[in-house]
């Protein structure tokens, strides 16, 4: 009898439940989508403009966009990732699922029904998604559309013809060309990047690799040590580099789908644009450290705080802040080494910023030709430069950093030092501190 009521039981209930779903798919469900009877009726390009800097933006109307997949998985060099590709712009979509390139293969036309999808960035790139992981309010992501609801979202059209790379030159990337395929000419590995490996097959660990154009500028090459080519030795030659462009966070990068799209096939280059006086990126100095590199000059005037190395998205930076010091007063100095411009012309200083928990605390930017190098920066004659210096993250990290834009320094001569300045405190009522963080990266100066 037991059996009998157990199984009775279990009847009425997937009665029950049959009947309930019957009645949701009745008059809760939503009209089906029907392959190619499907239209885009937005574009990429809408879906930046509709973007808000920082935010996570979940997609609750019917927004379908189509493009053809330009990157994939196919040689793992992008990690359960496609890239989508229409006449206006380009977007990366983050899937959960390998051997994505066999249902996504390049050249692919898709339909993809936004509806229920997330949009937001990483390192300042926007993608697309399926969630978003809120449970640490520091770092919000963006979760991987699950494989279950793939055919729910992305449908295959056709095959396509794939877009022809963009040609652009180093002044033209800018974040328009975000996730667009694109091909850079009269480029070159660095030197000191030639015949390495592209990526590090052994730890399985991104390698970055300096790409300079032949007329100035310089592009990082990420590849995965998961890539099927990581093992492969970069050329020595220059020619062109066909790939995806993006920047994470203050890095112009590319990343190509295979070796393929590298043809270096010419003699290394003749340069003749702007040289470069002064670059540092601190990419190569140690995390949570003080910042030693001779001879830079990292003196507190007051407080006792100085400015260190920060690594953030795996970009490393030079932070300072008075948080956690009880100082009254905090005056820290960070000095460039001396730049000689007696020998060239034209010289322009430029730097990138980026600001947190802005409060108040101040940056500067200054230019002694009396200071001697040696320490006491204070007792030396300093001169304001008009920079352009983050401000306004009042309630965390800035999104993107700031571009100083092009300082010109030709009206200085002979020896001279370049200086940030950071002035701030961290005692009284908290509406009274002023301990932002400030973070400076790619500070660099060139000449004609």
């Amino acid at each position: 009898m037991k059996w009998i009521v157990i199984t009775k039981t279990f009847f009425v209930s997937s009665l029950l439940g049959i009947l309930l779903i019957a009645c949701i798919k009745k008059f809760d469900a939503p009209p089906l989508y029907t392959g190619t009877n499907l239209k885009a009726n937005t574009s990429i390009k809408s879906l930046y403009d509709s973007h808000l800097a920082g935010n996570y933006e979940k997609f609750m109307d019917n927004e379908i966009i189509t493009g053809v997949v330009t990157a994939n998985d196919a040689n793992d060099n992008f990690y359960k990732t496609i890239v989508l590709q229409d006449s206006t712009a380009a977007i990366s979509i983050r899937m959960d699922g390998f051997g994505l390139s066999a249902n996504y293969p390049l050249g692919i036309r898709l339909i993809i029904k936004l509806n229920g999808m997330w949009m937001g960035e990483y390192g300042g790139m926007l993608q697309l998604a399926g969630g978003v992981d809120r449970s640490d309010p520091l770092f919000t992501e963006l979760i991987p559309v699950p494989a279950a609801l793939f055919s729910k979202h992305f449908v295959a059209v056709s095959k396509d013809i794939i877009p022809m790379p963009l040609d652009v030159t180093y002044n033209q990337l800018n974040d328009s060309l975000h996730s667009r395929l694109v091909r850079l000419n009269n480029i070159e590995f660095d030197i000191k990047d030639t015949a390495k490996f592209f990526g590090d097959a052994i730890n399985k660990l991104t390698t970055s690799h300096s790409l300079k154009f032949c007329g100035g500028g310089t592009v990082y090459l990420r590849t995965s040590g998961f890539a099927s080519f990581a093992s492969i030795r970069t050329p020595k030659g220059s020619g062109s580099i066909t790939g995806i462009y993006s920047e994470f966070g203050s890095q112009r990068q590319l990343m190509i789908r295979d070796t393929s799209d590298v043809q270096f096939n010419q003699n290394r280059c003749v340069f003749n644009g702007p040289s470069v006086l002064f670059f540092e990126d601190f990419e190569q100095y140690t995390p949570n450290q003080s910042i030693a590199i001779p001879p830079w000059s990292n003196i507190a005037e007051s407080g006792k705080q100085f400015y260190q190395v920060q690594s953030f998205q795996n970009n490393r930076v030079a932070s300072i802040t008075a948080l956690g010091t009880n100082e009254t007063t905090v005056v820290s100095w960070l000095i460039l080494p001396a730049i000689q411009l007696n020998n060239s012309t034209g010289e322009q200083l430029s730097f990138l910023t980026r600001d947190a928990f802005d409060n108040g605390a101040g940056l500067q930017i200054l230019i002694s030709n009396n200071y001697d190098g040696k320490g006491q920066p204070w007792n030396a004659r300093w001169f304001s430069l008009n920079a352009t210096i983050a401000k306004g993250a009042i309630g965390g990290i800035s999104s993107v950093f700031t571009k100083s834009g092009n300082i010109n320094l030709s009206n200085y001569a002979g020896l001279v030092h370049i200086a940030f300045k950071y002035t701030g405190s961290d005692t009284g009522p908290l509406a009274s501190r002023k301990n932002t963080n400030y973070w400076v990266d790619d500070v660099k100066i060139t000449a004609q």
